[in-house]
C-alpha cells in the first residue's frame, strides 16, 4: 500500500479548504502505515488500495465545501467488516472491528483523527 503524497494539483485555492484536505491526507497515510504493519487479509489489502485510489481522485476534484475525514471515516465504518472476517482466510488484523470506538481504539492515533469529529 502506497501513501497519497500531497499534490499542487489538490490545492483549491481555499486556504482552510487546503489545510483541511492536507490533514485529511496526512491522517489517511497514518491509517495506511498502521495497515502496513499488520498482517492482514489480501481483501484488506485490495480494500485499501481501493479505498486509496477513491481518496485520491476526490482530492483531484479539489472539494471546498466537503469533511473528507468524516466522509472516508463514515464509509471504513460501513464497509467493514470485509468477506473474510471469522474465516479461514482472516488474519484476525483487528482491522474489521466495525464499531466507530473499536476501530481507533484498535488502530490508536492512525484511524483516530478519521473518526475525530470535533474538527468539523
Amino acid at each position: 500500500m502506497r501513501p497519497l503524497r500531497w499534490k499542487g494539483s489538490f490545492r483549491t485555492g481555499n486556504a482552510s479548504a487546503d489545510r483541511r484536505n492536507r490533514a485529511f491526507v496526512d491522517c489517511f497515510n497514518r491509517l495506511i502505515n498502521a495497515v502496513g504493519q499488520r498482517e492482514h487479509c489480501r481483501d484488506m489489502e485490495e480494500f485499501i488500495d481501493q479505498f486509496s485510489s477513491e481518496a485520491e481522485k476526490t482530492l483531484q476534484e479539489r472539494p471546498v465545501d466537503r469533511d473528507l475525514k468524516h466522509e472516508f471515516g463514515s464509509r471504513l465504518s460501513t464497509s467493514l467488516p470485509l468477506d473474510p472476517f471469522g474465516g479461514n482466510a482472516c488474519r484476525k488484523c483487528g482491522l474489521c472491528h466495525v464499531e466507530e470506538e473499536q476501530v481507533p481504539e484498535h488502530l490508536e492515533d492512525p484511524a483516530q483523527c478519521l473518526f475525530d469529529r470535533s474538527n468539523q
